[in-house]
């Protein structure tokens, strides 16, 4: 084992405070925070389900072995400290011995050894995919856990941050209700789950963090972004996530709540199946790259809910490399290569969710625009991103797509997996280099050469084009006055530090 061990002593010195001081914390939980999601949950039960909803729901009742902060850094929760071997395939992380389950009983390595080992038995679970190159979990010692893992595996450290730890005693006893009625040791616990209408969670006062401020935060689910502006306006509800550019104008000039923007983890872009006879052409896509005007879609049409990229990584993301430009919005250019590339004016399509992301529909059609000046002809056909999804997935969008990519461990493994690397890959281009390199940055434990190496991989991608980076996505959030929380880049919605507003 080398002797690289993660371990932040800050962070350990601020939990001894709040530990010192959790009897006066304790007493001061006053207030009820209510949120609005889109939609209602399909379980409490973390094992079986990876919806972004239901993680918002899951990191404020469960805990993980590490966390991911808000500027995109890991930091510990349930392991103080972690070793991984020079190879980067076995790691030991240390175990809190003084955590609490809501029932009382006290979190041990068997719980953490047994919550990994359910989700790789369980084939049918969506949540296993994040566990597939774990070769065993063992309890190495009372307070120690060890993971071998089949390849070396560099952000490992942050993969178990999607591994909510379950206490196995009460998920035996509790069978099926489980999903109902769960245990969990993180800051709130559940008190009632009315089915599409409500979760209600209560503080917990023995959270070894320390208990939170707020007493009670409610998950609403509100379907319509008009329903949602409206209960905010009247005080129904007291933070509305993911509000859209023509509603973030209208609330920020009502009395009584204010907006916050935060620049998100997430980059839009357009994919390209190069292997479309057209497509395979690289100055037609080069100059689908240098037609879009970037610039104009985020200030004039996002009105700033966006800004200009040239990777699929935000600047929050490990891997984000900021000597990167954004492409050139050159008219002039994109028609000198359109016609250097042989186009005849044959229609592409351009597949794209309409109901995902923030004016999306105008988005795509401004794209269209842009593309039709240069001489693209452009067949466009939006989708619910239900219908859409599944042939990302499948590799079925064998045109030109619009998607984007937030990844939940912000780091740059995630698209470089999903996007770049030949057989597991989402994206349409392969190239044995590009592998290598995938493989390389996944194995380097030196985050500097791991960046460089990543470094690489953008800059090849600019050159080749089969995507075309649009912009990351600032995303504005809002919230009755007086209520005090932050958003986040990875769009978490965590209630341990927040306050209620004064009633």
């Amino acid at each position: 084992m080398s002797n690289f061990v993660k371990t932040t002593t800050l962070g350990l010195s601020l939990l001894a405070f709040s530990l010192l001081t959790h009897s006066f914390s304790a007493s001061a939980q006053t207030g009820t925070i209510v949120v609005a999601q889109s939609s209602d949950v399909l379980t409490l039960d973390p094992s079986v389900d990876t919806s972004p909803i239901s993680l918002n729901i899951f990191k404020n009742i469960y805990d993980q072995l590490t966390d991911i902060a808000a500027d995109g850094s890991v930091k510990p929760q349930l392991a103080t400290s972690w070793e991984v071997s020079a190879d980067a395939k076995v790691w030991t992380f240390t175990i809190r011995t003084n955590v609490k389950f809501h029932d009382g009983s006290m979190l041990s390595v068997d719980d953490v050894v047994d919550s990994f080992q359910k989700i790789m038995k369980d084939e049918k679970s969506p949540v296993r995919a994040y566990l597939v190159r774990v070769a065993s979990v063992e309890k190495v010692g009372d307070d120690k856990v060890r993971f071998t893992l089949t390849v070396p595996y560099a952000p490992f450290d942050r993969q178990v941050s999607l591994i909510s730890i379950l206490p196995r005693k009460a998920y035996a006893e509790r069978g099926a209700s489980f999903a109902t009625n769960p245990v969990g040791s993180g800051p709130f616990r559940v008190v009632k789950w009315i089915k599409d209408d409500r979760i209600e969670l209560a503080a917990n006062p023995d959270y070894f963090g320390g208990a939170p401020k707020v007493a009670t935060v409610i998950f609403r689910p509100v379907p319509a972004e008009s329903a949602r502006a409206a209960a905010l306006a009247s005080g129904e509800i007291d933070i509305v996530p993911l509000l859209p550019p023509s509603l973030v104008e209208r609330l920020s000039t009502t009395r009584g709540i204010g907006v916050s923007k935060v620049d998100s983890n997430r980059v839009l872009y357009i994919g390209f199946d190069v292997t479309n006879p057209l497509l395979s052409n690289q100055k037609l896509r080069q100059a689908i790259n240098h037609a879009i005007n970037r610039e104009a879609i985020t200030t004039r049409l996002l009105r700033g809910l966006g800004k200009p990229i040239g990777q699929p990584v935000a600047p929050v993301t490990f891997g984000y490399d900021a000597s990167i430009p954004a492409p050139t919005f050159d008219v002039d250019l994109a028609k000198r290569l359109v016609k250097e590339s042989g186009y005849k004016g044959e229609p592409i399509l351009f597949q794209y969710p309409n109901n995902r992301y923030a004016f999306g529909q105008e988005v795509a059609q401004a794209i269209q625009g842009y593309l039709s000046a240069v001489g693209i002809n452009v067949e466009m056909r939006g989708m619910e991103y239900s219908a859409f999804f599944p042939l990302w997935a499948a590799r079925k969008l064998n045109s030109i797509h619009m998607f984007a990519f937030g990844p939940s461990i912000m780091d740059a493994e995630l698209p470089l997996g999903s996007l770049y690397e030949t057989g597991p890959s989402r994206g349409y281009w392969s190239d044995k280099r590009i592998d290598e390199l995938v493989a390389s940055q996944r194995a380097e434990s030196d985050p500097a050469k791991r960046r460089s190496i990543i470094a690489e991989i953008w800059k090849a991608s600019a050159e080749f084009v089969p995507y075309s980076m649009l912009y990351n996505e600032v995303q504005a959030y809002g919230f009755r006055a007086g209520v005090k929380w932050q958003p986040r880049p990875d769009e978490r919605l965590l209630f341990g530090d927040a306050e209620a507003a004064s009633k």
